[in-house]
């Protein structure tokens, strides 16, 4: 009878899971949605499934393709609901902070850092993404990392990987 309830109680379960999976279509709709700052539509697959503001799509969470973007509205609202602030994915070993740092959004960042983030995360080999900065030559992202509290620890190595 154990056995009985147990596979009923999976079932059941494999259905309420299975009515919020999103579609090609939705998954498609949505991470254009988040990325192209699409905020309406971001907002309404999350209030369908708050589950989504952590969801993992090739290891990439919502918060971090919207950062990757510049999405500061998107960011604003992931965050509000519950976005993990410093997932680090798995291969690029890159956070939300990263990305905003990667492609110089210097707004996104100082938000980033004010609502809490660790942003003293470092990148592949240890690395402090000060000193990345440091060997682009690009002294005024080192300096707002620097006014962020961002440390410049990490690898000291010529070669850190």
């Amino acid at each position: 009878m154990k056995s009985i309830k147990c596979l009923l109680a999976l079932v059941a379960l494999s259905f309420s899971l299975q009515a919020f999976a999103l579609t090609d279509e939705d998954y498609m709709e949505f991470t254009e949605a988040l990325t192209g700052g699409n905020l309406k539509v971001v907002k309404k697959f999350i209030e369908a499934d708050p589950a989504l503001v952590n969801q993992k799509f090739f290891a990439w969470e919502p918060l971090q393709m919207a950062a990757s973007k510049g999405r500061i509205d998107v960011v604003k609202y992931l965050i509000s609901k519950g976005a993990d602030k410093d997932y680090v994915h798995p291969a690029s070993n890159n956070t939300a902070f990263h990305m905003a740092a990667f492609i110089n959004d210097a707004p996104l960042m100082k938000y980033l850092a004010s609502a809490g983030v660790d942003v003293n995360k470092k990148l592949k080999g240890d690395v402090s993404l000060i000193r990345f900065f440091r060997e682009e030559h690009n002294q005024p992202m080192v300096d707002l990392l620097t006014q962020l509290g961002t440390k410049d620890d990490g690898c000291k190595e010529e070669k850190c990987f």
